[in-house]
Order: C-alpha cells, then structure tokens, then sequence
C-alpha cells in the first residue's frame, strides 16, 4: 500500500467580527495568503455574539484538487511534519477586544465564502485508485472541528477497518481569498450597527 499526497482545495465560510464593512474587508484583505493551524481554534460553530474577531466555520467542502497539482508518493515521515504546527497569523484575532466585552457582543458579523487549500494523504495502492478516492471526498462535507482528530491525524491511513476513506489532511490550511462571487455582508444582526468603532493596536497591523 502507497501513500499520495495532492494539493486539494476546501471551500468553507470566514466570519469577521468589525464595526464596518471596510473594516471586515481590511481584516480579511491583509490576512489572506496566510497559513494557520487547523487544529487551532479558528474553526467554530457558535453564536454570532460570541464570535472571535476572526473564525471559520468548522465545515468546509472539498472542491477537488487544486490545478496544476499531481499526485506524490510520499513517506509516513512527510505527514507527520505537515501536521506539525504552523503558523498562526491571526492569532490576535482569536479572541474579542477584551476590555469591551459586553459591547463587543453587539459588534456584527461579516461572512464571506472562502477558498482554502492544503494537502491530502490518501492510501492506495496506484494513482487511479487515490483518484478514486479524492473522488468520492469531493461529494462529501468535512467538519475539521469535532472531527479533527480524524482528519488531521495519520490515523486515518493506518486504519484499514475504518468505514471512513482512507485519506488525511495537512494541519497547514493556506488562506487563498474570497471564493469566486462571494463577497462579505452582514449576516448578524439584521439591522445596523449604531456603536463606536472598536481598534486595538493589532488592528493597526491589519
């Protein structure tokens, strides 16, 4: 049995905790082209009001393989080092301005749908069979958050009883951008916000 690695591409949805859109876009803007940590806490599924300043949601849809990329054989060695731990660009954004927390629970949330890549290790015994199985991956939803155990973890690839597929992901999850015709707009609350606007100094960054 062989191990293959291929880039793949994740579709999910980001949210933006900001005071304005043009806020939301300069957050989003200066972060994307970064790599955090999937098994952070960048992937959530919680009230709007208790959103950190940045967050996705836990699941994403696999839109294929990323073009231009093939399938690499590849050792056990090489999928313990991509699910080391990475950088965490928007670590200051984890978490709500935190001397304005009852404030900071009207702030809106901006969503957008968001394009992420990273790598995935399928176990298969030739090329067509890996294909075969990043196949039946893209017509299925992955939740990274309760289930990033099994996705992030060689596991997955060990365990040839499991009825899941044979395939794991790099912890490195790259931030590509907005996905095609998606733009951020509020999706909480409905109406306006009437607040001060909130800065701290790592938003001077963003």
């Amino acid at each position: 049995m062989n191990i293959y690695a291929m880039e793949i591409l994740l579709q999910g949805t980001v949210h933006i905790k900001a005071t304005s859109k043009e806020q939301a876009e300069r957050i989003l803007a200066h972060n994307c082209s970064n790599t955090i940590h999937g098994k952070d806490k960048w992937l959530l599924n919680v009230p709007p009001s208790q959103r950190p300043r940045a967050s996705l949601s836990s699941t994403f849809a696999a839109a294929g393989s990323v073009v231009g990329a093939n399938f690499v054989g590849v050792s056990k060695r090489t999928i313990r080092a991509a699910q080391d731990r990475w950088p965490r660009n928007w670590e200051g954004l984890r978490w709500a301005y935190e001397p304005l927390s009852n404030e900071y629970e009207l702030v809106p949330v901006y969503s957008a749908d968001l394009d992420v890549t990273t790598t995935a290790f399928i176990r298969a015994n030739d090329v067509d069979e890996a294909e075969a199985v990043l196949a039946k991956c893209n017509q299925s939803s992955l939740d990274l958050s309760t289930e990033r155990s099994r996705w992030f973890s060689r596991i997955a690839l060990d365990d040839k009883g499991s009825s899941h597929l044979p395939i794991a992901l790099s912890s490195a999850l790259y931030l590509v951008g907005k996905s095609k015709g998606s733009e951020l707009s509020q999706t909480w609350p409905e109406g306006p916000y009437l607040g001060p606007e909130f800065v701290t100094w790592a938003d001077e960054f963003l």
